[in-house]
């Protein structure tokens, strides 16, 4: 050969050996990590670990709410027609084990799958049967069973990872606990109560995890396989008591159906820490089944329904007017049954009746409207307003709960001639059910407004427990004024007074009824809020009841208040007063004694 020739194949075959060499170190060491991990992530199956929703609970641990991983198991119909159910037998002819193909596509797919999902087989493999690459044969499907399906290998079978919320304790506390809905990702997310307003917190952290996988989907034994925990949300502890609340839940519906009233509710705090142990509604919604109840009973009507409290707002009209000095329990009020101001209004009170002389505290035990507008024009309109805002009337308790109501509270330049009497006694005014009760529990805390409340405490996925700062309470009265008025709303649960029917045997209640007209619908607001026992409080309570076929408080929602307190006393371990048993028992001898000319009259041997 050519030595020219020689050289030039030599040189072509080395610029040929140096280009593939280069080549071959071009995707090695710059372009081969990207390669790799490109071929890597070709063949790596991802999914996310989700997180559990936290728990919320009741103040004696039971678990209100609660969540769970399942599956939804869809089927790839394209894949599964394509898939051969196979097993290892010995050969009878040469007595080796061989695989052997002994089904293939949807039906033995569905006769694999029937038993362990509880299925039958025929109808499990026609909803397996057409062209659709995911659709859903069960739903809900825990863990194991999951793990059961995944053994037995048939493509086109797929996970579809969920975490979902139930609700152990049914419709207890509905209101409160709230609802949720899946959101982005198929997180869930709070969507009502203490679900939304919690929702930071009750939400976890999700994981993931990956592994290596061949072309037919199982995993590659030398591959890489990652896998992060999730993390679960916290768990919300409620201040309610489950059993008080049902208690509470079923007697606000008896009186409801009784009454054939729109709607009812009752709150019970604590006076001294400001925690609800009870926020009843009236139909409260199951949350597991929220559109099995109408769109008005899935919120919580004690801190979003408003109405004109009525007589109970006396009680802020008297506690100002002792605050400031201007009455004493002791005065004496000319009290006829129709009485006009100076500006022309007139006013009447609830039942006919002549002139009477009544004291401050009878004025209060019989809820005369009469009685209270003359104590009332004893106070600048600023004074009793700032009362009134002191009390919490016109602003937001700060609830740990959605879709809070201010009420309605106008300042006096906006209060006309008739106005300025009727906020005296409640009318003119609008607020809630929590704020009703607010009302008195600040008297039963010696004068001493606390917030309300009802979270508890927040427990971490680690166990760390963060307790809910008590709030700090502001000064509304003096405690000597709070004891007073306290000893003037004991007078209206006992004779003579107008809930009569709140008495507690054993017990001294303090308290008020409330009836005030809806004039526009000719009907009325029914309650009673008050506190037991009343010289050492453990709980304030308001029962409302809207528009009732009763009228008055006293016989609507008096005997509510009774039912509820008394079992809270007996919850809490609260004993009976001795010397209100004592005194009791002296009354009703003192009422059986026959008088001495009922002896004179009386013959032996007569019953």
């Amino acid at each position: 050969m050519n030595p020219s020739r020689r050289r030039a194949l030599q040189l072509l075959g080395l610029t040929g050996f140096v280009a593939v060499a280069g080549k071959t170190a071009w995707l090695q060491v710059v372009q081969g990590p990207d390669l790799a991990e490109k071929a890597r992530a070709e063949r790596t199956l991802t999914w996310t670990n989700v997180a559990l929703r936290g728990n919320i609970c009741g103040r004696d641990g039971t678990v209100l709410a609660t969540s769970s991983v399942s599956f939804d198991i869809g089927v790839n119909q394209v894949l599964v027609a394509q898939w051969e159910d196979k097993v290892e037998q010995d050969s009878p002819t040469t007595g080796l084990p061989e695989t052997v193909v002994v089904g293939h596509g949807p039906a033995a797919a569905a006769d694999r799958l029937a038993p362990i999902l509880g299925v039958d087989a025929a109808e499990l493999g026609a909803r397996m049967v057409g062209e659709s690459t995911y659709s859903v044969i069960a739903e809900a499907v825990p863990p194991d069973t999951w793990r059961q399906i995944k053994a037995l290998g048939i493509r086109g079978i797929e996970p579809d990872q969920r975490v979902r919320r139930t609700y152990p304790a049914g419709y207890v506390a509905g209101n409160v606990v709230g609802l949720t809905a899946e959101g982005e990702g198929r997180v869930l997310e709070g969507t009502a109560g203490v679900e939304i307003t919690q929702d930071e917190q009750l939400t976890g952290i999700n994981g993931s995890g990956s592994m290596e996988v061949g072309r037919t989907g199982t995993q590659i034994p030398s591959g890489r396989v990652t896998e992060t925990a999730s993390i679960p949300g916290a768990t919300v502890t409620l201040t309610i008591d489950p059993d008080l609340q049902v208690l509470a839940q079923q007697a606000i519906d008896e009186v409801v159906t009784a009454q054939g009233a729109e709607w009812g509710c009752c709150v019970v705090i604590e006076p001294s820490t400001g925690e609800v142990l009870v926020m009843a509604d009236s139909r409260t919604v199951d949350p597991a089944n929220p559109i099995g109840s109408a769109a008005g009973d899935r919120g919580v009507r004690c801190v979003e329904a408003v109405f004109e409290p009525g007589s109970v707002g006396k009680v802020v009209t008297f506690a100002a007017a002792l605050e400031e000095g201007a009455v004493t329990p002791e005065d004496t009020w000319t009290v006829p049954y129709s009485w006009t101001s100076a500006n022309g209004q007139s006013f009447v009170d609830s039942h006919a009746h002549g002139v009477e002389q009544l004291t401050t505290a009878q004025v209060l035990a019989e809820s005369s409207n009469v009685g209270t507008v003359q104590i009332g024009e004893r106070l600048a309109d600023d004074v009793r307003y700032a009362y009134m805002e002191r009390f919490g009337w016109g602003a937001p308790t700060g609830i740990e709960l959605p879709g809070e109501s201010a009420g309605l509270l106008t300042p006096p330049s906006e209060w006309d001639d008739r106005t300025r009497y009727t906020t005296m006694f409640g009318q003119g005014i609008a607020g809630t059910t929590l704020q009703s009760a607010q009302v008195l529990a600040t008297i039963a805390n010696n004068g001493v407004r606390v917030a309300p409340r009802v979270i508890a405490s927040w427990t971490a996925a680690d166990g760390t427990v963060t307790r809910q700062a008590r709030p700090e309470g502001v000064r509304v009265v003096s405690e000597a004024t709070a004891r007073t008025l306290t000893d003037m709303l004991v007078g209206v649960t006992q004779e003579g007074g107008t809930a009569k029917e709140a008495s507690i045997d054993g017990y001294l209640v303090a308290g008020k009824t409330g009836t005030t007209e809806i004039i526009s619908e000719d009907a009325t607001v029914a309650s009673f809020v008050g506190f037991t026992p009343a010289h050492d409080p453990a709980i304030a309570a308001a029962v409302i009841v809207n528009k009732p076929s009763g009228i008055y408080g006293g016989v609507v929602a008096a005997p509510v208040f009774r039912t509820i307190a008394l079992a809270a006393l007996h919850k809490l371990g609260i004993a009976p007063d001795p010397s209100v048993i004592a005194t009791a028992k002296a009354h009703q001898g003192a009422q059986a004694a026959p008088s001495d000319q009922d002896r004179a009259s009386a013959t032996p041997g007569q019953g």
